[in-house]
């Protein structure tokens, strides 16, 4: 313990190069060197503990390889502990174990003065724009970060930050989900998963659909009533709310298809493919289309809550260092994870 104490002084203080791992722009994901942020008057330090690995970091990275984004370390999903705050820092403490949210957002704009800070424009999201968690330090804003109770797993506190609080702005902020609710979960991945045990938090009935059989297994570990294939979903015809998180034209059909009267459709996941709408389509039945883009800091403090009273827990398959993370990623691409991989960039 003293010389891991000595070892973060000296990091800090001294600016020895960190450890991260960086998406390249031929496509490779390279361990790497890199300085150890600098931290200003409204800033923390995080030591990262434990940090999951989503599939939007195979986004990150197929983007970064076409060009479409700068070289990046990637990481969103992050829980640490505090070892240096700035000057006008007041909300947190060094030594406090941390979830730190990815949106930096800017604070000044209008959607962050509506605290809709998922919305902002003007600010960074951490692994996206700025480097992010697959490192042994991170700089975020102090009101970017939530304390975490002492003897949580950072592990399982990690993937909160996006799994967790972006599920939760998908099923309640904007689902609504609530009791006797029919919730459709479509991809039953890492947040697909977490969306499962928030929807039953509600109390909620919950049907799970993915293609694979040992996610759908998965589903109905977390508290799914039931978990089926796409084609066995189709007789569903009185959902209340479907939550798609594959983004794919067939979902999007899939999840029109079972709504009923007054259900709420909320596309969580990007995609590309177009299907033929009408206003017809969206009127009749009083049924509504929403976009669930992120979440809020108030997001993540409810799934924190959830997770301490044991309402949640994320669905951590695999934990490996962080020299590891390329072949994590590459079998996050492969379908070989089921919900949540984390990698540990510093021993607990």
């Amino acid at each position: 313990m003293i010389w891991s104490r000595a070892k973060v002084f000296w990091v800090v203080l001294l600016g020895t190069p960190m450890r991260a791992v960086r998406f390249e722009a031929d496509g490779s994901v390279e361990s790497v060197n890199v300085p150890v942020p600098p931290v200003g008057p409204e800033d923390v330090l995080v030591q990262v503990l434990a940090v999951g690995v989503c599939h939007t970091d195979l986004h990150i990275l197929d983007q970064v390889a076409s060009g479409a984004r700068q070289p990046v370390v990637p990481g969103h999903e992050i829980a640490g502990k505090v070892v240096k705050i700035g000057s006008d820092v007041y909300m947190i403490n060094a030594g406090d174990l941390v979830a730190v949210h990815f949106e930096q957002p800017c604070g000044q704009c209008r959607h962050c003065r509506k605290k809709r800070t998922n919305l902002c424009r003007e600010g960074h999201s951490l692994g996206f724009d700025v480097q992010g968690g697959y490192a042994e330090y991170v700089k975020a804003r102090q009101d970017t970060v939530l304390p975490l109770p002492p003897e949580m797993d950072p592990a399982l506190a990690a993937p909160l930050g996006c799994s967790g609080a972006t599920a939760y702005r998908a099923v309640v902020a904007l689902g609504n989900a609530g009791e006797e609710d029919l919730v459709v979960v479509i991809g039953a991945g890492g947040v697909g998963l977490s969306a499962v045990q928030i929807a039953k938090a509600q109390g909620a009935r919950v049907l799970a659909v993915d293609l694979r059989e040992e996610a759908r297994k998965a589903a109905l570990d977390a508290g799914a009533e039931s978990a089926v294939s796409p084609e066995d979903a189709k007789v569903v015809r009185d959902a209340d709310i479907v939550v798609d998180f594959v983004g794919l034209g067939s979902t999007l059909e899939l999840g029109r298809s079972l709504l009923g009267v007054g259900g709420r459709y909320v596309a969580v996941a990007a995609g590309a493919e177009s299907v033929p709408m009408t206003a017809t389509d969206i009127m009749e039945g009083g049924r509504a289309y929403l976009g669930s883009y992120s979440s809020t800091m108030a997001d993540l403090a409810r799934v924190v809550s959830l997770a301490e009273v044991g309402r949640l827990k994320p669905f951590v398959t695999r934990r490996a260092p962080l020299e590891d993370a390329e072949k994590v990623l590459s079998d996050l691409r492969d379908g070989k994870i089921v919900g949540r991989a984390v990698l540990e960039p510093t021993a607990v």
